[in-house]
């Protein structure tokens, strides 16, 4: 008969895996354990043996939330302002599938016990605030990083509809896109958690077929 996997033991598999110079508390089932990397390694969290990750799978799901709310507010534009079907399809199909993105990658920063960023208004057009323009910008979360758009670019589509807003909103799209499969890239070569980077190269996938697809839209505009 096979040996049972029992909490104590699971931390002991752990410990091992770790490698000597790696302490490890134990503790009961469901409780956080964090263990000491050696120097330059990545930090590793665990709740659980299956559940490991580190600090990229936690930039990866946040950047990627606040990436694909910004991918939301262009879809939302499409529906009232595209004049091509094919392109209010499209957005439509693409904000579908990040909402339902947004959600998992919520469920694992909530189960990691890391935060889930909030709104940024410095992020969405038309907000109005001084503070979230120009390279004074001190609004809020005002070191946005990359991969997210600059406001201004989601102001100016903001402004258009008709066939000027489907070809912006393309363009834009294509190059957001692109963004998104960086971000992924880094996930699936930095990342721990297999789930997190199982979910970048779905969307490396994803994205590059839809990028490709809306090349070839743009030819008609």
């Amino acid at each position: 008969m096979g040996t049972r996997s029992t909490p104590a033991r699971r931390v002991a598999l752990v410990a091992a895996a770790l490698g000597a110079g790696t302490v490890l508390t134990a503790c009961a089932p469901g409780v956080v354990l964090t263990a000491g990397p050696p120097a330059g390694a990545p930090a590793l969290v665990f709740t659980d043996v299956l559940e490991e990750h580190n600090a990229q799978d936690v930039f990866f799901a946040q950047r990627m939330i606040q990436h694909h709310r910004q991918t939301l507010i262009m879809t939302e534009m499409a529906a009232a302002r595209a004049a091509d079907p094919e392109v209010r399809a499209t957005a439509e199909r693409i904000g579908r599938a990040q909402k339902a993105e947004i959600d998992q990658l919520t469920a694992w920063l909530k189960g990691w016990g890391d935060q889930v960023p909030p709104p940024d208004p410095c992020m969405s057009p038309g907000n109005g605030d001084v503070r979230c323009r120009g390279d004074e910008d001190v609004g809020p979360g005002a070191d946005r990083g990359p991969y997210v758009m600059d406001p201004s670019d989601l102001e100016a589509l903001s402004r258009t509809s008709g066939a000027d807003f489907d070809r912006m909103f393309l363009n834009l799209m294509i190059r957001h896109h692109s963004d998104e499969i960086a971000l992924a890239g880094i996930e699936q070569r930095d990342g721990l958690s297999p789930k997190a980077k199982a979910l970048a190269s779905s969307i490396t996938t994803a994205r590059t077929a839809e990028i490709v697809h809306m090349r070839s839209m743009l030819v008609r505009f």
